[in-house]
């Protein structure tokens, strides 16, 4: 294929995509790829993202996903090498901004930890936030912590999903709520999912395991603002830690932000070791700078962007 003398074209991703996106995913190594709670089948069935072609043929792609009314996360990004990757990144970024921009999205996040990766973000004007720590569960025994008098346990229900969006919206500061599709989408594909009510039987809390190559993953755990630091996180955590350990062995992970102290503190004290960080990246969805006082605002910090972001405990 003469690049020099091919016109690129920009349409949207489709189904009918979806081999071509798996073979950049398992035969490119330097394609970015980041699921999260989606994944590639999800994000063309409803036409999210973009693909860059010459002659019909699809020669870059780029899926960028709205997590809230405000953040989105980079999910997707690959190119054929004979296509210069920068060229291939504006194209396809000057696509996905206006639709984005239209949703109320002010920022998009990326994951790096590799050499590579973090280059390429640095490149294409990200700046680099404070990181995820990755931690894991492994314990033959879970541990034991108990709730509060007149709070209970019990298994999420598809029409607990209003009530929980309800939780996570007041748990999270705005950068890091969900949408209410989001969160329903998770717990569709949960391997374990509880919340938590009160005595007049409201939800206040709920935690979401997916399942994963080791074993599972807690997703999403959250306590409503009013109950927070009595107990109710640390006795949820150990209640899906000790019905999974019920169903099977493996690891159990988790991440939060690494000066999440709080979180980490929590983690920890049930048994969860350090695994390894991986950088957020961070870019206007805008070309302008950063503006920190407004991360500050949309975080809920007092100090630097992603600084000790709550988990909703």
């Amino acid at each position: 294929m003469d690049l020099a003398r091919s016109a690129f074209r920009l349409r949207p991703l489709i189904p009918q995509d979806r081999d071509l996106l798996l073979q950049f995913v398992y035969g490119d190594p330097h394609t970015y790829y980041y699921p999260g709670w989606t994944h590639l089948r999800d994000w063309l069935d409803a036409r999210i993202g973009w693909a860059l072609t010459v002659e019909t043929r699809v020669v870059a792609a780029m899926v960028v996903q709205p997590e809230n009314d405000l953040l989105a996360w980079l999910r997707f990004f690959a190119v054929r090498g004979d296509v210069p990757s920068d060229v291939a990144w504006r194209l396809l970024w000057r696509a996905s901004v206006p639709e984005l921009a239209a949703t109320g999205v002010r920022w998009v996040a990326a994951l790096g930890g590799r050499a590579w990766i973090d280059r390429w973000l640095r490149r294409q004007g990200f700046d680099r936030q404070v990181p995820l720590r990755f931690l894991y569960w492994n314990a033959p025994h879970p541990p034991q912590a108990p709730f509060p008098v007149g709070v209970r346990v019990r298994t999420m229900h598809e029409a607990d999903v209003p009530a929980v969006h309800a939780v996570d919206q007041a748990a999270f500061p705005p950068l890091w709520r969900l949408h209410a599709s989001l969160l329903a989408h998770a717990f569709q594909s949960a391997r374990l999912a509880y919340v938590v009510e009160d005595a007049q039987g409201q939800v206040i809390g709920y935690e979401i395991f997916t399942a994963s190559p080791q074993g599972a993953h807690l997703a999403r755990l959250a306590v409503h603002p009013t109950w927070q630091r009595r107990g109710v996180g640390r006795a949820l955590v150990a209640a899906g830690l000790q019905a999974l350990r019920a169903e099977a062995d493996g690891w159990v992970t988790v991440n939060t932000q690494a000066e999440n102290t709080p979180a980490l503190r929590l983690y920890q004290s049930l048994g969860f070791r350090k695994l390894n960080s991986l950088p957020v990246w961070l870019r206007r969805l805008d070309e302008r700078p950063l503006e920190t006082g407004a991360l500050r605002a949309a975080t809920g910090l007092p100090s630097a962007p992603y600084d000790r972001v709550s988990d909703g405990l």
